[in-house]
């Protein structure tokens, strides 16, 4: 089976995949943080994520109007 070239909708979506399930990874290990320092490390790792995850479907949008 051959790959072809992901157009770039497919990579935005490819994307927004990675982001939400990084958003989740890091939200779960916030949540079973004992050290408040490392808790507040995930809580950040977790919001940049879920700031990236709004660019790629503002991104997504604006591709597909």
């Amino acid at each position: 089976m051959e790959n072809k070239p992901l157009g770039p909708i497919e990579a935005l979506k490819l994307a927004l995949e990675k982001e939400i399930k990084a958003h989740e990874f890091y939200v779960m290990f916030s949540d079973e943080a004992r050290n408040p320092t490392v808790k507040d490390i995930f809580i950040f790792l977790a919001n940049e994520e879920d700031r990236h995850r709004k660019l790629i479907e503002n991104k997504i949008r604006e591709l597909t109007k």
